[in-house]
């Protein structure tokens, strides 16, 4: 089976207030006729379809004319599960309708992994949700994080599962080999948990043939090559400019999982341009451009006037200056880790009182310090 991975279209989103919307029409009508072209055989968009959880009317109107070429033109199954950035439930209107049109929508946890069997192939669609919202589905007080969440529903899955078919997961989180640093984000994502973990070990899906991964927006394998983020479309932050978006091509059956990335060509590109304000407006650009200015002074009104050669142009920052302010921390941290409490909390105080400590006040400190000393011993 040939299969397209994709992931993290984000129709609708706002960059610097910038719509991305007529950049994500070109590039997705284009996916269109790769698929055509490559004669795959499913499509996999692995959730944040939209950016926010009520999308404008122009991104639902671009998505629905997305998929109803994926399915009418190039005459294709889609399976598409809900990310965190999309609403779970209004992702999910009308899917049982939708899926006998092979359109196979998941938005919503279930008790049961949704399995969607095309052509002897099995993929199962597992949609985001919180810990907390997935520990009440499954009735299991044990879990208490992400990692104990999605434990619980793949080990649901393999109950039933039949190892000697080919099994494919469509999933959306933070995955990782053993440490964060293992796979690299990116400053448009957003935080999966507030108060627990985000992160799961990529160990938990070896059994399966192939993991379809959203959420991180570069294109990127986790530990193997059978585990896999396809990247976003399109770069939606600064981190991203030197990302190579790209889509991944899979070839699989039970004995092989061959790969093959697929060039994304916008039509502007993300970029940084470093340079003083002079050399910068010798050029100009219709990409999207964040400035990094290397002159020493502020230049008067230098956006406007950049925005003159470069109209696309989304921020700007003097390099010299963000450089002499991190120095200024380093030697602020410096030298508040050669002072000692007493003079920390001398300088805490001279600072909330608009005072000094007197003489007394000292020695009450030190008598209290001494006795907290003593109350540990």
């Amino acid at each position: 089976m040939r299969i397209l991975h994709t992931a993290d279209w984000h129709i609708g989103k706002i960059v610097n207030e910038f719509s991305m919307i007529e950049d994500q029409a070109v590039v997705l009508h284009a996916l269109v006729e790769k698929v055509k072209e490559l004669d795959v055989d499913v499509l996999i968009m692995a959730g944040d379809l939209y950016d926010r959880a009520i999308p404008p009317k122009e991104a639902v109107v671009l998505a629905t004319a997305i998929f109803n070429r994926l399915i009418q033109e190039a005459g294709i199954p889609v399976l598409a599960i809900a990310g965190n950035h999309d609403s779970n439930e209004r992702l999910e209107y009308g899917a049982e309708l939708l899926a006998g049109s092979q359109l196979y929508i998941e938005g919503t946890v279930k008790k049961d992994v949704r399995k969607v069997t095309i052509d002897g192939v099995n993929f199962y669609l597992l949609p985001f949700a919180d810990h907390v919202t997935i520990r009440q589905i499954l009735e299991n007080e044990e879990i208490k994080d992400l990692q104990d969440a999605t434990g619980a529903q793949i080990e649901s899955i393999k109950a039933t599962m039949n190892p000697d078919e080919v099994n494919i997961l469509i999933a959306h989180g933070y995955i990782v080999n053993g440490v964060k640093d293992s796979v690299e984000a990116s400053d448009s994502e957003r935080p999966l948990s507030i108060g627990t973990a985000e992160y799961v070990d990529v160990n938990l899906f070896d059994a399966f043939d192939y993991v379809a991964l959203g959420h991180l927006h570069k294109a990127q394998k986790v530990k193997t090559d059978r585990v896999r983020y396809s990247g976003s479309p399109l770069k939606y932050s600064k981190s991203e400019t030197r990302h190579k978006k790209q889509h991944v091509l899979i070839d699989i059956d039970k004995e092989k999982c061959d790969i093959e990335m697929i060039e994304i060509k916008p039509e502007r590109d993300m970029q940084v341009l470093k340079g003083s304000f002079e050399e910068l407006m010798q050029n100009e650009s219709e990409d999207y451009i964040f400035f990094e200015l290397e002159d020493r002074n502020y230049v008067m009104d230098a956006m406007n006037q950049l925005r003159r050669r470069y109209p696309y142009a989304m921020g700007l920052e003097y390099t010299s200056q963000k450089e002499s302010r991190e120095s200024s921390q380093v030697t602020k941290q410096e030298a508040i880790e050669k002072r000692n409490l007493f003079e920390l909390f001398g300088d805490f105080y001279a600072e909330y009182k608009a005072n000094p400590l007197d003489d007394n006040q000292k020695e009450a400190i030190h008598q209290t310090w001494d006795q907290a000393l003593k109350g540990e011993k």
